[in-house]
């Protein structure tokens, strides 16, 4: 057990002093073998056996579509056609501004994609017609956060895989929730408008004008239908969907919309493989770091620990997700997830919580510290974007953090807003 404790303060210091998340895993689990005396070549199996998983396959893909969806100049078609869904309300781009992260999350499935690609045309947009730089920035980072939660996501594939989920499942599980998000952000939007007279848009979009605005944006948003689609009816697995996807993005960007090249295209797929090895080193060393913590039994024994000290389910439910949220904040989300689930299964068995609801209160809860302060990626997105400096945004974005830890909390001690759909559909 010494050499466990020593493995997870190596890994505290190793973050603390700012080493890259998968080489941090890695030095700290191999503190743990050495000390322990396992045969190293346990690493190396280890770390190839994290990707026997056919659903994995899905990831390059998804993470290819995404990029090519954003690269080929989606977000402007979206954006229009989010402005024409709005209208002309106090505040209206700002809520633009959540109805395509909504829109952008079904395509791409990561929050830091949205925040690039939304925020480069939304934040100079809005400085522009009168917004603060800073609740410009702070609205698209905190929309950014609904791309995990709406269906596709990486993150429900790695826990689905984790913790022997249906990814199916847990893409139908997303949907409600996410639009909880955007909904509780929305209102956030209203209060913030009604105490600061936010502008709207004047101009007026004509009958002829939207159904141009409605056709262009079509295609773009049959994606994520193709997708949740293929899956529901039982066409096709998540990989195939991803597959599907793919090719689908490849076709609509280069010969319908034409707004990529072949050229283009190839640096896209060299962007893609790259990112893709990223999240692998991400997958293998997390996997290894769990396997240490499940050889010496340490999720029964927090569990026990939980158990034997707590009594009630709702104050360890709260507790779980204070731990959530404050390793959110300094831990990108996929290491975490991959990290604490086989380490908090064993106690949603002795609570009887159902997998497939607790994998929908983690990902959110991991998933808002993208853009709470003081290390979210979407938050130094949008500063970069905005150059604004990061304590103005993290100001700003406080109450958009609030509205997200609601849903959260919701979604916690209410798990039919999570199991009603797959159980509808099932």
């Amino acid at each position: 057990m010494i050499y466990i404790i020593l493995m997870i303060i190596c890994f505290l210091l190793l973050m603390a002093i700012r080493i890259p998340i998968p080489f941090a895993l890695i030095a700290s689990t191999l503190v743990y073998f050495i000390g322990s005396g396992l045969p190293l070549d346990i690493v190396i199996v280890r770390l190839l056996r994290s990707f026997d998983s056919f659903i994995l396959l899905a990831i390059p893909f998804f993470i290819l579509a995404g990029k090519i969806m954003s690269e080929a100049q989606i977000s402007d078609r979206l954006i229009r056609l989010a402005d024409l869904m709005v209208g002309r309300v106090k505040g209206n781009l700002a809520y633009v501004n959540i109805v395509v992260s909504m829109f952008f999350g079904g395509i791409t499935g990561t929050a830091i994609s949205d925040t690039t690609a939304i925020g480069s045309v939304m934040i100079p947009s809005m400085a522009k017609k009168g917004y603060s730089k800073s609740f410009s920035a702070a609205v698209t980072a905190a929309s950014s956060t609904m791309g995990p939660i709406i269906p596709p996501s990486l993150m429900f594939i790695i826990y689905g895989s984790i913790a022997q989920v249906s990814i199916r499942d847990m893409f139908l599980a997303g949907a409600v929730p996410g639009v909880m998000v955007g909904l509780s952000q929305m209102g956030v939007v209203k209060l913030y408008g009604a105490k600061h007279d936010l502008p709207r848009r004047e101009e007026k979009i004509g009958a002829k004008e939207g159904i141009k605005i409605i056709y262009d944006a079509l295609l773009a948003i049959l994606l994520p239908v193709i997708i949740l689609g293929g899956i529901l009816l039982g066409i096709v697995s998540p990989t195939e969907a991803a597959v599907i996807a793919t090719f689908y993005a490849i076709f609509i960007a280069l010969f319908i919309y034409r707004t990529l090249s072949f050229k283009r295209l190839l640096v896209i797929i060299k962007d893609s493989a790259v990112e893709t090895g990223s999240v692998s080193i991400i997958i293998a060393a997390a996997a290894l770091f769990g396997w240490a913590l499940s050889n010496e039994q340490l999720p029964m024994m927090f569990a026990d620990m939980l158990m034997d000290n707590v009594s009630a389910k709702w104050q360890i439910l709260l507790l779980i997700n204070i731990m959530l949220f404050c390793l959110g904040m300094f831990m990108d989300s996929i290491p975490a997830i991959m990290i604490v689930t086989p380490v908090f299964l064993p106690l949603y068995t002795m609570l009887n919580i159902d997998p497939l609801h607790a994998g929908l209160f983690m990902s959110i809860n991991l998933i808002t510290g993208l853009a709470t302060p003081p290390v979210g990626c979407c938050l130094f997105a949008a500063s970069i974007i905005s150059e604004e400096p990061i304590e103005r945004i993290s100001k700003a974005i406080l109450p958009f953090i609030v509205a997200n830890i609601i849903v959260v909390l919701l979604v916690t001690y209410i798990p039919e807003i999570t199991l009603f759909v797959p159980r509808f559909f099932n």
